[in-house]
């Protein structure tokens, strides 16, 4: 039986919310189509594709795969192309290598669904069942660092401290503080470079959680929380000056099809979101 009903007059409350605010499209990593030849040049984006030279619009007679700096990239010796048939080519590339990234376990076609987004969306956002469910184990995934398992630990402790009156506006003002110091639920696990999700979510860049729901029962508590989290499908050129991304052919394509002002791709945001639930019954 529920004996006490005062948590409501200050539920739902905002918990925690990152310093990044979510829909910003003022993002570097939301900008497309605002690169010259010349400007991707002066990152080194030289080499795009094995497939084809997008600059010149050419399909390579015999695809290139040797690096650019053993090769005239100049020179490279090829047949006239279509823009159309460019793109079809650049996409078709893309999605082949992701695959790199995304070959194991029932989150490998987000990356799919969010190439095609990319290429057809117009910059919309973007929503997938399959994310929402991959972000609701993460954020139920038990460590002493995890929020839910931060937001628990205070309810409880509270509860424990002052079983006969709670001041509900103390106990948000712990659970604010607790979470200051806790690790928000990301997709960088070792399994995410392979199944699919550390490629789909390049990074989370706003996330959000909220206490919607508390009750304290005769012989126990129960609370619900909501996370909410967006990602940008979108890079910057801090990402692609970066060693890593930049050796892949997958993010110079990517880079190229968003940023070239011939192309121009729209980046869009990318939402998510799961429940917790804790307690003591």
């Amino acid at each position: 039986m529920v004996n006490d009903f005062s948590a409501s007059m200050y539920l739902p409350e905002t918990v925690f919310e990152t310093v990044k605010s979510f829909n910003d499209s003022s993002a570097n990593d939301m900008k497309c189509g605002d690169m010259s030849d010349q400007d991707l040049f002066s990152l080194g984006l030289r080499d795009i594709s094995a497939k084809v030279d997008p600059y010149r619009l050419i399909r390579y007679d015999i695809p290139d795969t040797t690096p650019v700096d053993g090769i005239s990239w100049a020179t490279v010796r090829g047949t006239k192309i279509s823009y159309e048939e460019c793109i079809d080519i650049l996409f078709a590339e893309m999605k082949a290598l992701s695959q790199l990234f995304s070959f194991q376990g029932e989150y490998k076609m987000v990356i799919g669904e969010l190439i095609d987004h990319f290429r057809y969306g117009n910059g919309s956002w973007f929503y997938s069942q399959r994310l929402n469910l991959a972000f609701h184990d993460r954020i139920n995934n038990y460590s002493p660092e995890n929020p839910l398992s931060r937001i628990e630990d205070t309810i409880r402790n509270e509860f424990k401290l002052n079983s006969m009156s709670i001041d509900y506006p103390s106990l948000l003002h712990s659970i604010k503080i607790k979470l200051l110091n806790s690790s928000l639920p990301k997709f960088d696990e070792k399994a995410d470079r392979i199944n699919g999700l550390g490629i789909s979510i390049h990074d989370i860049a706003a996330q959000k959680i909220s206490l919607i729901n508390l009750q304290k029962y005769a012989m126990g508590w129960s609370a619900t929380v909501y996370f909410e989290a967006q990602d940008h499908f979108g890079l910057d050129v801090t990402d692609i000056r970066n060693k890593i991304y930049n050796q892949f052919r997958f993010f110079r394509i990517w880079f190229f099809l968003q940023r070239h002002r011939d192309f121009a791709f729209k980046p869009f945001f990318t939402n998510f979101h799961a429940t917790g639930k804790v307690g003591e019954y």
